[in-house]
């Protein structure tokens, strides 16, 4: 009889506590590219460096432009000029050609790092926020949305997430980092 008491009160126990047990996880989904994209910041960001590229590209253009004149006016001088004083021109019109194109690569090197660093800043922030909503929604588990296949658009938090992202941050300086030149 004591025994059959024992086994019934572990029995009532065990089914007391079996809907813990078996919960099922609460999963959160988020799409951080999105959620950038999306964020006041991330446009603030996006911006900015499509206005810096622009210039780089103008900037390319031009030189271009003058590189193709000193060409020509080289062609032009052709006839008049000794071999070795034309193929002196020639080649130091290439190496011209060559240091201004090192030059606009460092300018837009430099405008991409500067863009790195500030989604940087926007992901930490996101992160942080993420990790809050997380807490709030006691979740099990949070997933890149590009990890899974299909979720139901109610544990998906990417519209949360902008939204607190626009609350902490609205905009960021995308500032072109100076790049370290080999050798230095």
């Amino acid at each position: 009889m004591f025994k059959k008491i024992i086994i019934s009160i572990f029995m009532f126990g065990s089914l007391a506590f079996a809907p813990a047990a078996f919960a099922e996880p609460v999963i959160l989904v988020f799409d951080v590219d999105r959620a950038i994209a999306m964020s006041k910041a991330g446009k603030s960001m996006a911006k900015q460096l499509e206005e810096q590229v622009s210039k780089v590209r103008a900037d390319e253009g031009e030189v271009l432009k003058g590189l193709q004149s000193e060409a020509e006016k080289l062609r032009e001088q052709q006839k008049l000029l000794a071999p070795e004083a034309l193929q002196k021109k020639v080649e130091e019109l290439r190496l011209k050609e060559v240091e201004r194109r090192r030059v606009l690569s460092e300018k837009s090197q430099s405008i991409q790092a500067g863009g790195q660093r500030a989604a940087a800043e926007i992901v930490k922030i996101a992160e942080e926020e993420l990790s809050k909503i997380s807490k709030e929604r006691k979740a099990d588990i949070v997933m890149r949305r590009e990890a899974v296949f299909f979720a139901s658009p109610a544990i998906d938090v990417t519209a949360d997430l902008v939204s607190r992202l626009d609350k902490r941050l609205s905009k960021v300086k995308v500032t072109p980092v100076a790049l370290k030149k080999s050798g230095q």
